[in-house]
């Protein structure tokens, strides 16, 4: 039987919700977006009752199913990151890549396996293309994790 943490579960169902997430974060649901200001990324990480620190502008860390997740928000490109102190072999880790779309694996220097994903908004993206960002995230650290055999 797979057990999937309850905040991770809470986490993904929060990320639903986002698809029409306070009217605030955006003034038109069909607005096109090529910049998302911190207020903005604030706005969607505590709509995702998602508990963050901002240890520097824009880059925020939080726990994802009780892994460490750092978001940097360079205003006109989001990227997710987590490194997990699990070690993999590469050949893992490269089905993953072969397996998987929207996010990418490697070893560290270390050899710990991180796992990013990216979300360019300069050519103009939805709130929704930017919620569905957020959603495969959950979805992929959950997906890694039982890839390469790390459980909580």
């Amino acid at each position: 039987m797979n057990i999937v943490p309850r905040q991770l579960v809470a986490t993904a169902v929060a990320c639903v919700v986002l698809t029409f997430f306070v009217p605030a974060v955006r003034a038109d649901q069909g607005e096109i977006i090529k910049e998302l200001s911190v207020t903005n990324t604030e706005r969607i990480l505590e709509a995702m009752k998602v508990e963050y620190t901002e240890v520097s502008a824009g880059t925020y860390r939080f726990n994802l199913g009780g892994y460490k997740t750092l978001l940097f928000n360079k205003g006109k490109n989001l990227q997710f990151y987590a490194s997990f102190k699990k070690k993999t072999t590469l050949g893992r880790v490269n089905d993953w890549n072969a397996g998987k779309r929207y996010t990418r694996a490697y070893l560290d220097k270390d050899g710990d396996p991180v796992l990013e994903a990216d979300l360019d908004l300069e050519g103009g993206v939805s709130y929704g293309a930017v919620a569905e960002f957020f959603k495969t995230w959950v979805t992929s650290v959950k997906l890694f994790t039982q890839h390469i055999g790390f459980t909580n």
